[in-house]
Order: C-alpha cells, then sequence, then structure tokens
C-alpha cells in the first residue's frame, strides 16, 4: 500500500510558516527529560522530502508512544501543532515544533519502512536553496500579529510577541530566557504570609495554561503586591521575564517539571486580542467507576453531576484550633458510579445543589477510610460549575434524559454507611444488629422514618454574632450578651437551633439530636423566625412543634457510642433531612420485595 506524505511541509512549517494538517511519517524517538506522567520526547519527523529532529510531542500524547500505537514507520496526520523560537547553545535560535494532536493513519509494522528519501533540514540548508518553499494550496494565511501590548508592559518589545514568536508552556526551560508566553490563568490563590528566623512576607500562585501545557507560577512580597489585584481568573496574559525552576510537586500537581518565579524584571500584559484559542482549563477527567480502583491519595480530576447535596457542616481543626466549614456532594456520571466530594469554605458555603449542577473539579485527592472512597477538594484544586466544556454538555444531555433514575454503583459507601443519595437504606434494627456506632470512628446510615416527638424547651438559643463562632452567649442583664470562647462582649446576637426529637420506623424508634441546618429543614423554619417566635408568640411556637409530628422524612444519621457520667449509650446526630421523594422510594421497596420473594414481577 502507498502512504502520500505532505512532501515540502516540513520547510514550510519551519520557516514559520502555517501547513494545514501535514501528513508526515515518524522515522525515531528520544526521551529527553522528565519522568513518569512529565516525560518529554523528541521526535525525527519525516514529509518524505525532508526529516527534522527537532519536533517535541506534547505530554498528552506521551500514552500513544508508550504503548506503542505511535512507534517507528508510522504514518501519522498532525492535526494541531505549534512552533516556538528556543536559544539554542552558541547557534543563536532554533525552531522547534510541538505536536499537540495526532491521527495516527498506519502503524508502523503496517508500514514496514522509510518512505522516500528524506534529507536532513537545517537553516543552512534552507538559506542555500534559492527556491521558494512550496506552499500548500489550502494552507492558512500566517497568523496575524496581536494588539501591541499596553503601556502596563512598556518595558516589553510588543513586536516579539506575535502569534508566531510567543512559546507555548510545553517547550519552556531554564536553558531559556527570552520568551513570551499567552496563557490563561485558570486558578489563583489567596494571599498567604509567613514569618520565620530568616523574616517575613507574603506570596501567591496562580495556575496558567495554554494549547500546550500547565504552569505554576508565584510571586512573592513586591511582585505579590504589585500583580495580586491585576492578575483575574480566566483572563488570558502576556507573560515575560520570570525564572525557571524544577517544580515542587509537594505544592503544585500540575503536569510540568519546572514553575515560574515573578521577579522585578517580569512583565504581565492583559491580551486584549480574541483569546478563544486559549483554553480554560485543560481536564483529564477519570470516569467515576475507574476511580475505586486507584490507590488513596492519588490526585485526579473529576466530573459528575450532583445528585444530591449534605448540609453545610462545621468543625473544629485538632491542630490549629480554626473553625472549618465543609459540605458533603455525591456526584454520579454515565459510567454508573457514584462518589461522595467534598467541599471546604467559600466553596462549601456558597454551593447550591437544588438545581443538580455539573460540577468539574482539576486536583482533587482520593481518600479512603473503612474501605471506602471519596473526594476532598484542596487549596489548590479548580472547582468549576456547569463549565463549558463538551463532558459536561455530554453529561447534562444524559442527566437529563434518564440519567438521573439509573441505578448507580456508590464507591463512597461502605458496610451500614450512607455518602449520598444512591446509599442503600436501613431500618433501626439493621443498623443494631451491624452494631452501628460501636466502632473507634462513627458510623453513618439512612433510614426512613417519622418524627414522633419533639422537645421544644431549649430548642432555640441566642449564638454568638461573629460567623466563625456559634457559641451560646451568656446575657449580662446590661443588654450585652458575652462569648466565653471569643472573650468579648455583644451588643447583639443571632438564633441558632438545638433540636432533641424521636425517631421511629416500623422497627424501633431513636432519641435523635438536629443541629441549625438540620433542625431548620425539619421544621420548615430559619433559626431567626423560630426564635422570633420564640420571643414573641408562644402559641404559634408550640404549634410549629406540634404540626411536625408524624411527618416522615429520609434521615441521614451520624451514631456513635459515647460516654455520659460513667454510662455508655448511642448518641445519634441527624447530619441531612430530605423529604420523601416517593418515586425512589416506591422503587426501593420494590427493590426489596423482588429480592425477598425470589420473584421477578
Amino acid at each position: 500500500m502507498s502512504y502520500r506524505l505532505s512532501e515540502g511541509s516540513l520547510e514550510v512549517i519551519m520557516n514559520g510558516g502555517h501547513y494545514d494538517k501535514p501528513v508526515m511519517q515518524i522515522l525515531g524517538n528520544k526521551k529527553i527529560q522528565g519522568s513518569g506522567a512529565n516525560e518529554r520526547f523528541r521526535l525525527l519527523v519525516s514529509d518524505g522530502k525532508h526529516s527534522h529532529s527537532f519536533a517535541m510531542l506534547a505530554t498528552q500524547l506521551n500514552d500513544k508512544l508508550i504503548t506503542g500505537e505511535l512507534s517507528d514507520n508510522s504514518v501519522v496526520q498532525i492535526d494541531r501543532f505549534v512552533t516556538s523560537l528556543l536559544k539554542n547553545v552558541g547557534r543563536g535560535e532554533k525552531r522547534v515544533m510541538i505536536i499537540l494532536d495526532v491521527t495516527v493513519l498506519a502503524s508502523g509494522a503496517e508500514v514496514g519502512k522509510k518512505l522516500g528519501n528524506p534529507q536532513n533540514w537545517t537553516e543552512e540548508s534552507a538559506a542555500s536553496t534559492s527556491a521558494p518553499a512550496p506552499m500548500r494550496p489550502t494552507a492558512a494565511p500566517a497568523p496575524p500579529k496581536p494588539t501591541p501590548l499596553p503601556s502596563t508592559a512598556s518595558g516589553l518589545n510588543s513586536s516579539i510577541i506575535s502569534t508566531q514568536m510567543t512559546h507555548p508552556i510545553a517547550s519552556l526551560s531554564p536553558y531559556q530566557n527570552k520568551w513570551v508566553i499567552k496563557a490563561r490563568v485558570m486558578n489563583k490563590t489567596p494571599i498567604r504570609t509567613w514569618s520565620n528566623a530568616r523574616g517575613e512576607g507574603k506570596l501567591f500562585s496562580m495556575d496558567l495554561c495554554d494549547e500546550s501545557g500547565e504552569i505554576r507560577a508565584t510571586a512573592f512580597k513586591n511582585e505579590c503586591d504589585k500583580f495580586y489585584d491585576m492578575i483575574e481568573v480566566d483572563k488570558v496574559y502576556y507573560i515575560s521575564r520570570c525564572q525557571l525552576k524544577t517544580a515542587n510537586k509537594q505544592f503544585t500537581n500540575l503536569k510540568n517539571d519546572y514553575e515560574m518565579s515573578f521577579n522585578a524584571d517580569t512583565v504581565v500584559a492583559e491580551c486584549m486580542e480574541d483569546a478563544s484559542s486559549v483554553p480554560s482549563i485543560n481536564y483529564d477527567f477519570q470516569p467515576i467507576n475507574e476511580i475505586a480502583n486507584k490507590s488513596p491519595d492519588t490526585i485526579l480530576d473529576v466530573i459528575g453531576v450532583c445528585k444530591s447535596a449534605g448540609d453545610l457542616q462545621e468543625l473544629t481543626a485538632r491542630s490549629t484550633g480554626k473553625l472549618l466549614k465543609k459540605r458533603e456532594v455525591t456526584l454520579v456520571d454515565s459510567s454508573g458510579g457514584a462518589i461522595v466530594l467534598t467541599l471546604w469554605g467559600n466553596d462549601a458555603e456558597k454551593f447550591d445543589g437544588s438545581t443538580n449542577p455539573v460540577i468539574a473539579v482539576k486536583g482533587v485527592r482520593l481518600t479512603e477510610f473503612n474501605g471506602s472512597k471519596s473526594l476532598s477538594c484542596l487549596a489548590s484544586s479548580m472547582l468549576r460549575l456547569q463549565p463549558d466544556v463538551g463532558e459536561a454538555h455530554r453529561l447534562r444531555g444524559w442527566y437529563d434524559n434518564g440519567g438521573a433514575d439509573m441505578d448507580v454503583v456508590n464507591i463512597s459507601a461502605r458496610a451500614g454507611g450512607y455518602q449520598g443519595g444512591s446509599g442503600e437504606w436501613l431500618t433501626f434494627a439493621e443498623a443494631e444488629e451491624r452494631q452501628l456506632g460501636a466502632g473507634d470512628k462513627g458510623d453513618y446510615f439512612s433510614l426512613l422514618g417519622t418524627l414522633t416527638f419533639t422537645y421544644p424547651d431549649n430548642a432555640v438559643y441566642k449564638a454568638c454574632p461573629s460567623d466563625q463562632c456559634n457559641k451560646k452567649l451568656v446575657d449580662q442583664e446590661n443588654g450585652l450578651y458575652r462569648c466565653e470562647k471569643c472573650n468579648r462582649e455583644y451588643p447583639n446576637f443571632k438564633y441558632r437551633l438545638l433540636l432533641a426529637a424521636n425517631v421511629s420506623d416500623p422497627t424501633g424508634d431513636q432519641r435523635v439530636t438536629a443541629f441549625n441546618e438540620a433542625a431548620e429543614a425539619m421544621l420548615g423554619r430559619t433559626a431567626a423566625e423560630v426564635g422570633a417566635m420564640f420571643e414573641y408568640d408562644k402559641n404559634a411556637y408550640a404549634a410549629l412543634f406540634q404540626d411536625i409530628k408524624f411527618k416522615t422524612f429520609v434521615f441521614k444519621f451520624r451514631t456513635k457510642m459515647e460516654n455520659y457520667n460513667d454510662e455508655t449509650r448511642l448518641k445519634t446526630t441527624v447530619m441531612n433531612v430530605q423529604p420523601i421523594d416517593y418515586k425512589e422510594a416506591n422503587a426501593r421497596l420494590i427493590k426489596s420485595i423482588k429480592a425477598l420473594s425470589g420473584i421477578d414481577f
């Protein structure tokens, strides 16, 4: 079989021109740096007329080489590429082609030989040839130069930042000093401060990406003050004159061996022309059903539809005593898997799962506890709701057209545990039989139960108005309220709920405690509204608690054996409460009946 290569295409490309989807042959490859996911390979490519060894494979295509899909003598169509001028020690600058996307037209085994008699292409050989470089008739014109940089970057010669002269992130190394990248800001951290024996300072970091890859950049002290307010997430900037060094993998999970540090000479200017060609975030999504096979502490990217979301929870960090806020959401996707994702801080507070949004997260950590695997966001994680990417649109269509009712396997569920909307429902008798709560850690389970009794006395209290504190206040009886935890007095307060109740099902009952958000869901009123009733309308307050008796909900409980005055008893806390979805409840009952009877009907 004959294979037609795009003769002359290398000459066009290496002279800085554009050639649309050239067909070339891979004659060889060589590993040039990195290890594992950060390996980089240089290729020897041929267009049948010329060969050239200054072609680099983008890291996201490494698998094609490692698996053998891309091999010596393969014939490929190069669907996307960029070129860059790199400093060639002692020889000026050398143009490199970075291959971003390829289609393998024929395997190396199938071709079996070198095609044609290609001659090595060099700048010297090109200069000695007077004939004009052949151009493919359908080739697109060279990209136009962008708008000159604004005055904020007056120290940078704007003539060097045309589209042809900007450097792909994948080509950067400490051995270059003259480069400009055009990159989008994927993520920016808050300013952090430090103080030690050597002094004190501040810094912030940001994650940048372009078509070829991604890189972390950090600004310290003066540069932190200079650039923090100027740089905005999702905008595109020209960046030059940064120091490049080996990446510290303790602080970044990006697939790059290097990272950048801003210095006094660094120049940053916003890209004012069309920046749609620069991607927002480079994702490497993992299907949820495959995450169960990965090792704990793996950092990965995930996308899914929010099937359900728990209430906002507050806890205190043991090491620092700092108040933390978190929320657990259950993600599902078309692979048939479900997993719990934990959000922290502002992301947890602001999250609204009522519309079942699509959630994409880059750089989330896989954790494992008692055989249950779940995901937890890190400070460096990039979370996007309803992202404008193909995977999100496909998931939205899948979920809205039957995916919501699909049976899924929750890899965050464990024996007796419940971590989301697809978990197992237990009865009180089954929970007791499984000895839930008897271990060192609390156990979670879900139950369809009815409120049979509530304890209105002391169900509402005046709490510290500080956002970081919910401690009960002491009334000074002089118009001020004292918080012992904060060690200060306030003229105001906020109401919070702490509701004790009895929940029953056909197999038993249990005394439970519901904190603020869960209690609000049960009562159907906010803590402020309940507090106002308690103060000004005792009859309405009493009626409120009477009205919720014998209402049925789906409860999510945490249960744990605890000691009180040398007496051990079971403490059960309501973590989440939802009204009954009768369609789902009936489906569960039918499934249980089938399992018990062994009859398929």
